[in-house]
């Protein structure tokens, strides 16, 4: 199978940096994207967004829809599409899929496939040019555009399972803890006056604290089980592309 390198068939955009002090700059709107709004797979929205002032002055071009957001200091496991036009801050890079012949969501979840062994730059001292070139430098197995699609489909399907067990494991620890105010009032102010021993308040916390223990680790377990299935799902979709 024919390996294609990422700078071949994409441009690769550098963020850039904005005074802060700068109130004409700030609170417009558009997105000003940073590594702290690379979340999910989607982006449609900015903690900060900037004036068009603050656009000319950050030297800066609105990217299109579509464009693949990473953090130039941290590893691939943050990728991201915009669905939005945004402006990106200089701790990010943008990788814009130029070649008719490359399905944007398949880079996506290559990179993701990656995340463990590919790194920009976790070194502060790391040249941005440096980061940009390991970054084009990346080699993406070239397969036929529908192939491409389906995998990404595939991938990305498998990619939701995992996200939606994390969503779950965080609602039941946020479940165990109204559980036990509910129960048994803040522990530190004691509202509802519990004697300084009651032993079978105790157990019967005991109880329900154990329930919710478990239930997390069901919940655990299965995160732990999707994980390796997307791993391994995607180890072997990329691996028998490259070999091919």
């Amino acid at each position: 199978m024919k390996l294609v390198r990422l700078g071949d068939v994409a441009r690769i955009v550098c963020g850039r940096s904005l005074d802060q002090s700068n109130a004409a700059c700030w609170n417009g709107t558009i997105p000003w994207v940073t590594a702290k709004d690379i979340r999910g797979a989607h982006i449609n929205d900015s903690l900060e967004r900037i004036t068009e002032f603050g656009l000319k002055e950050s030297a800066s071009n609105l990217l299109p829809v579509g464009s693949i957001l990473v953090s130039a200091r941290l590893t691939l496991e943050n990728v991201v599409i915009n669905d939005v036009p945004v402006a990106i801050s200089n701790d990010l890079k943008a990788i814009i899929i130029e070649s008719p012949d490359i399905d944007r969501n398949y880079v996506q979840q290559f990179l993701l496939s990656k995340a463990s062994n590919l790194e920009l730059g976790g070194k502060k001292e790391m040249k941005n040019e440096c980061v940009t070139e390991n970054l084009a430098d990346i080699d993406i197995p070239l397969l036929p555009l529908e192939e491409q699609r389906r995998i990404a489909l595939i991938l990305d399907k498998a990619g939701n399972i995992c996200k939606n067990r994390r969503a779950t494991i965080k609602l039941a620890d946020s479940f165990l803890y109204s559980i036990s105010l509910r129960r048994f009032g803040d522990p530190v102010t004691n509202p509802k006056e519990w004697p300084t021993h009651p032993m079978a308040v105790q157990e019967r916390y005991l109880q329900i604290h154990n329930q919710m223990v478990s239930i997390k680790a069901k919940f655990a377990n299965e995160l732990v089980q999707s994980n390796f299935l997307f791993n391994s799902l995607a180890a072997s979709v990329f691996t028998s592309s490259e070999a091919a």
